[in-house]
């Protein structure tokens, strides 16, 4: 790549990047001084549009730390509660509608902006809480050196929530079953023959598999095969008006997590979910 015979600095020359690549100019909080260069920060003009976003954060390189950390295969209990109490983090800060979450992914429902529109930031600041909450409740039973998460956003027009969240449930069930029968074929076989062995298999395949190792794949536990969510729910509270000197009733909010969530794409689940996002 050819870059020139001289470097100049930022000021020198003005170089608009962002128009060159037709990005929107940049929104950066840098200062803008005589020395700036922030108009070379070409992605923090893109921003979420206005529509309901999911905040997809998956861990990085967990395969290599479940492996370290030598957890309980093909599912840990732990790790899975330390996704949960990550997700509920968010809940404290931001304002999610629900989180839905499987393996060592979490997926954030924002109905409105969650702070900024700036998609650079979104990421950012989203991808580092996750990695030091799940840090934080990791080490609690595990010694942990480093952890961390990556951070996308997909927008979702108000229709397709379900589809999103149908989408990322079949994920989590495909999860499942590969999960199960590569952890019966590990008894047997290396890692990389079991990793061939499955490539291809179907649904009905893999339970076969787990069958041999006496693994019913319909009776495992809910949370493993349909995944966790989180998400507010409103309740009221018996209060007193100190001004008014009299009893009231006021609507409160508390995050709940729940364990054994049905499949998403039935009646009576999408019904469930449109009561969560009406609150």
């Amino acid at each position: 790549m050819q870059y020139g015979k001289k470097i100049y600095g930022c000021s020198s020359k003005k170089m608009n990047l962002w128009e060159k690549y037709n990005l929107p100019p940049p929104k950066s909080e840098a200062s803008k001084g005589k020395l700036s260069c922030v108009e070379n920060e070409i992605y923090s003009g893109i921003e979420i549009p206005d529509l309901p976003v999911f905040v997809r954060l998956d861990g990085w390189k967990f395969h290599g730390l479940t492996r370290k950390l030598k957890l309980e295969l093909p599912y840990d209990r732990f790790f899975a509660t330390c996704l949960v109490e990550t997700s509920k983090t968010f809940f404290k800060i931001f304002n999610p509608s629900l989180a839905y979450i499987f393996s060592d992914e979490i997926n954030l429902l924002f109905m409105k902006t969650p702070g900024w529109k700036r998609i650079e930031k979104i990421d950012s600041v989203f991808a580092g809480i996750a990695s030091t909450s799940f840090m934080e409740k990791i080490s609690e039973k595990h010694d942990v050196s480093f952890c961390s998460f990556d951070c996308r956003i997909i927008p979702v027009e108000y229709k397709n929530i379900i589809d999103y969240l149908i989408w990322r449930q079949a994920e989590c069930f495909r999860n499942h079953n590969n999960a199960y029968a590569y952890h019966v074929l590990r008894k047997k076989y290396s890692g990389r023959t079991a990793t061939k062995m499955l490539k291809g298999k179907g649904t009905k395949e893999l339970k076969e598999i787990a069958l041999k190792g006496k693994i019913s794949l319909n009776k495992t536990p809910s949370w493993q095969r349909n995944g966790i969510m989180v998400y507010k729910e409103s309740y009221i509270k018996d209060g007193y008006n100190p001004i008014k000197r009299e009893k009231v009733r006021v609507k409160r909010y508390r995050v709940k997590e729940d364990w054994e969530i049905g499949v998403f794409n039935k009646k009576s689940w999408k019904d469930f979910i449109e009561k969560i996002l009406e609150e």
